[in-house]
């Protein structure tokens, strides 16, 4: 655990100086030299130029500050209540089985960073930034199964946490006064923590999982879409 810790805090550092020794890169005037105290949405561009949340299903956006400080927000929220009824008729026998079973979750992500570009170029502008992100999710299943005339109730519960922060390097590019182009990617470090139990007529297993992760982003391709 000590070999970890003095791991992730040379990456943070190292992250950190990127982000702010760009201060003193010599700049130009560009089109980053207007948002300042302006909106902006962002797009993954998927395969074929489709468009996707960029991290957040909901919402994905940030809010710049200064000429060269942003602050970006990801939420997604799934909320979901089935019912299943399934019925077997078995062709040997006038017997009939069914089942019914009831599902209900909530998943709430979110993902924040603050931004910080360095030097620029033709517009073209080289960007760090860094910041938590939070996960919460709840899921009950009930299942009510009948075989032979005999009931079986079958229940399973799952829920816990992620929480971490995010390092990131990317690039920028305006082509436009209101739109961008941008590439990045970086460094997860998550705490994963989660009960989960199955419960039936017979037994009752319950289980718990904590874990600490260094991962690699996945590489962000997307649009931003400014006013």
């Amino acid at each position: 655990m000590l070999f970890k810790s003095k791991i992730s805090f040379l990456i943070v550092s190292a992250y950190l100086s990127l982000i702010f020794v760009g201060r003193s890169f010599s700049q130009q005037t560009t089109y980053l030299d207007s948002l300042d105290g302006k909106f902006a949405l962002q797009f993954q561009i998927d395969r074929n130029f489709s468009l996707s949340n960029f991290q957040g299903t909901i919402f994905s956006g940030k809010y710049h500050f200064s000429q060269r400080d942003a602050i970006r927000l990801g939420i997604s929220i799934q909320l979901a209540d089935s019912d299943v009824e399934t019925e077997v008729n078995r062709l040997d026998t006038t017997t009939v089985d069914n089942s019914k079973q009831d599902d209900r979750r909530f998943d709430l992500t979110i993902n924040s960073q603050y931004i910080h570009y360095m030097s620029v170029s033709d517009n073209i502008a080289f960007f760090g930034g860094i910041g938590p992100f939070f996960r919460f999710f709840d899921q009950n299943t009930e299942r009510l199964i009948t075989e032979n005339g005999i009931d079986i109730k079958r229940e399973s519960e799952r829920n816990g946490f992620s929480t971490g922060i995010d390092l990131i390097l990317g690039v920028e590019w305006w082509f436009h006064k209101y739109m961008s182009l941008s590439a990045e990617y970086g460094l997860k470090f998550s705490y994963w923590s989660s009960d989960d139990k199955i419960k039936d007529d017979a037994i009752e297993v319950v289980s718990k999982t904590n874990s600490f992760n260094i991962t690699g982003n996945h590489i962000n391709f997307g649009i931003t879409v400014y006013f």
